[in-house]
């Protein structure tokens, strides 16, 4: 079965998180998408923590299916051997500071030269324009410089980073559908093009907010339960913590008849979401004392679902392995390290009606670099001294 990216060609100068998130997507998809790492060490979330099987677990999601080779880019023959990859590739992603790649004589400028159709992505922290755009930065430097850190945790006390990296995710999703996107465009017009992404601009745009504090309205942290909605939070229970959703007329209305609490309904301290939120404290207390007389939180939560109340429990990562929606929908899929060694990861969320994401295994440090150099023209005794300079091992 053909599938979407087919025949597209990626060389992926990106590490960490953004960029490979981006190029595994199309890797999953059936692009070749020929990893570029660092002699020894590779790309630098190998080398994190924890491991298996000498390798960071972090690293195999972002890199499934995809070849790696190792290149010295410090090296003339290593950037010899990268134009050649990209004489004939489709897509160029890499994710360093802006203008490291130009060191290399490899920037887009450069790049379009050898090949004026490529579509050249580039993931930073804060893009290649702009008075930052030399500093570094991480996942949580955009965080913090985006608000959503400021919007982040409990009223009057300090702003909390996320539990994710969003950025770096955001980033690398952005990054995605650009190069889908620019594919496209060429697929039309026969154009290439360069792809501008920063993790500060893709966390922003995630920033539901923005207007709001244009519009005069600053919105602050508020914890576990906003202040536009309500109830519409977190709420404790003896043994757990639930998620509650009820905050139009009928939802409200439904709530308070599993509750028991009809009288509720009217009540002009709690029939509004304007009086509810006036009353935050009282309402978030009626539904706790009402969820504390269930020994477990599955058991009231049962009884909304049955009147269609939005709720759920709050998860621990380690119960995604037995979610019955998730493993349904193929988001927890079961794979297994460079080595063989079996490892459950994320699926892909991309669902299609014609074509299915592949689970292919991620690749060891330079595990395809004999086939690639191959491809290339590289002899045997040219390709076993390129891994003795460069201390490749089988």
């Amino acid at each position: 079965m053909q599938n979407i990216f087919d025949g597209v060609k990626v060389v992926d100068f990106t590490m960490n998180t953004a960029g490979p998130y981006s190029t595994v997507m199309l890797a999953d998809f059936g692009a070749e998408v020929i990893k570029i790492e660092k002699p020894k060490l590779g790309d630098d979330q190998r080398n994190y923590s924890p491991q298996l099987d000498g390798t960071a677990v972090g690293f195999f999601w972002g890199n499934r299916g995809k070849k790696s080779i190792v290149l010295d880019m410090d090296d003339p023959q290593g950037v010899e051997i990268a134009k050649k990859l990209i004489e004939t590739a489709d897509v160029v992603a890499e994710s360093f500071k802006p203008g490291t790649m130009a060191k290399f004589g490899l920037s887009y400028e450069d790049v379009k030269k050898i090949n004026p159709k490529v579509i050249y992505c580039s993931v930073s922290a804060y893009g290649q324009t702009g008075p930052m755009k030399s500093k570094p930065g991480y996942d949580m430097i955009a965080q913090a410089l985006s608000g959503v850190m400021d919007l982040t945790g409990e009223p009057g006390g300090p702003p909390t980073r996320l539990g994710i990296v969003l950025a770096d995710c955001s980033a690398g999703a952005h990054a995605f559908g650009a190069i889908a996107s620019a594919l496209y465009h060429r697929e039309r017009t026969g154009q290439g093009q360069q792809i501008d992404i920063a993790l500060l601009d893709s966390i922003v745009a995630f920033n539901a907010y923005v207007e709001h504090n244009a519009a005069g309205n600053y919105v602050r942290r508020s914890g576990n339960n906003p202040l536009t909605l309500a109830p519409f939070g977190v709420f404790q229970g003896k043994e757990g913590f639930a998620v509650i959703c009820a905050p139009n007329v009928k939802l409200w209305a439904a709530l308070c008849n599993v509750m028991q609490r009809p009288d509720l309904i009217d009540d002009p301290e709690f029939n509004t979401v304007v009086a509810r939120i006036k009353n935050l404290p009282q309402m978030i207390k009626l539904i706790e004392d009402w969820l504390k007389t269930f020994d477990d939180i599955d058991a009231p939560l049962a009884q909304l679902d049955k009147v269609g109340v939005p709720c759920a429990k709050i998860n621990t990562t380690r119960d995604l392995f037995t979610n019955e929606q998730l493993l349904s929908r193929e988001m927890i899929v079961e794979n297994a390290t460079h080595k063989g060694t079996p490892l459950k990861m994320k699926g892909n969320p991309l669902k299609f009606s014609a074509v299915k994401a592949n689970n292919n295994r991620p690749p060891a440090l330079g595990q395809n670099q004999d086939e690639v150099l191959k491809s290339l023209g590289y002899s045997d005794e040219a390709i076993a001294d390129i891994k003795a300079k460069w201390s490749i091992r089988d």
